[in-house]
């Protein structure tokens, strides 16, 4: 006769997982432990972006960075603001970066002194590929050479003349030592085989109005400066110094096509991120940069101050600051030019 258990009382069959069941559950807990990580990502951002701007309010940069900060924040979300932190030729600025967090919340945005500097400056602080994540050029600022409309060089081969007639050659302004203002003139010497003396101002300004009163005869200058007094007749453009011929002047000939084959000389303002800033993160901020430089009303803003938007991806951003940082060095060594 068989016996009978109670139902309350029997022992259910033990549960056995198989290597299906722990294959399962290991998959469960990696999407947990990669889940805040992913939340975070497509949370950015939290709170307001600052773009640390390491020259005094008033200039392009400022300028520019306003411009793209105000239509970045509508589509972020937050309030992306520009903190102006001048001083140092942008090591002030640029330290602000490097003593915050590598988590996108704050970028600076120098011009090509974080390229010349480096090899300007004895114990420069940084190392400006292993310490930064290069975004993306804001804007190029394209060099014209420029004279008084009454000196007698209708075009560079007539500047490089007279300056052969003066025993003591031509001298040339700019904005300051180590600009590429200042880089840009004394390689043109260089090639062109001139005596020029350089004198450096604080800032374009003073430099123009020393150009104007006959104190010094050129001046390679930033196409945002050299613009006005040149559409108001009170400078006389010789050469654009860029690889192609600048839109807003398009008769003037480039350096190169006129007899210097290769001659180039930009100016740029670029964003760069603290190093190790995550990938996602840049790609967000570079699509947002890119999106505000896309529009019309910058654009025209840009045009209008002499300003070619950037936008160029982060990888060729890179690569253009190490070409950059390279090229810089060479000159700098060849002409023996130092900050003093």
């Amino acid at each position: 006769m068989q016996r009978c258990i109670p139902k309350e009382t029997r022992v259910p069959p033990t549960f056995a997982p198989s290597r299906r069941h722990f294959n399962a559950m290991g998959g469960a807990l990696a999407l947990m432990a990669l889940a805040p990580r992913a939340w975070a990502d497509t949370a950015f951002p939290s709170k307001q972006i600052r773009i640390v701007v390491p020259f005094s309010p008033g200039g392009p940069t400022d300028l520019m960075a306003r411009a793209i900060g105000k239509i970045m924040s509508i589509h972020l979300g937050q309030p992306v603001i520009v903190d102006n932190k001048p001083g140092g030729g942008g090591v002030i600025g640029m330290s602000e970066v490097i003593h915050q967090p590598a988590d996108g919340y704050t970028l600076v945005f120098p011009s090509i002194l974080a390229v010349t500097n480096p090899a300007l400056m004895p114990g420069y602080p940084f190392d400006t590929l292993r310490d930064f994540s290069p975004l993306t050029v804001v804007g190029f600022v394209p060099h014209a050479v420029v004279v008084r409309t009454d000196f007698p060089a209708p075009d560079l081969q007539a500047l490089v003349a007279s300056a052969k007639t003066r025993p003591e050659g031509l001298s040339y302004g700019s904005s300051g030592n180590g600009t590429s203002a200042h880089l840009g003139a004394a390689l043109f010497a260089q090639r062109a085989g001139m005596r020029a003396t350089h004198v450096p101002y604080r800032g374009a300004g003073p430099a123009v109005q020393d150009l104007l009163g006959g104190q010094i005869q050129f001046m390679f200058l930033d196409m945002s400066s050299a613009l006005p007094f040149i559409q108001a007749g009170k400078l006389r453009a010789l050469a654009v110094a860029t690889a192609t011929r600048f839109e807003g002047l398009p008769a003037v000939r480039t350096v190169a096509e006129q007899g210097y084959p290769g001659f180039e000389v930009h100016g740029w303002y670029g964003l760069l991120l603290k190093a190790g800033t995550p990938a996602a993160v840049v790609q967000r901020l570079y699509a947002e940069v890119k999106r505000a430089l896309d529009t019309k009303e910058v654009r025209d803003l840009f045009k209008a101050q002499g300003i070619a938007p950037g936008g160029m991806p982060p990888e060729q951003f890179t690569t253009l600051v190490r070409n950059d940082l390279a090229m810089w060095k060479r000159t700098v060594e060849e002409l023996h030019i130092t900050l003093q």
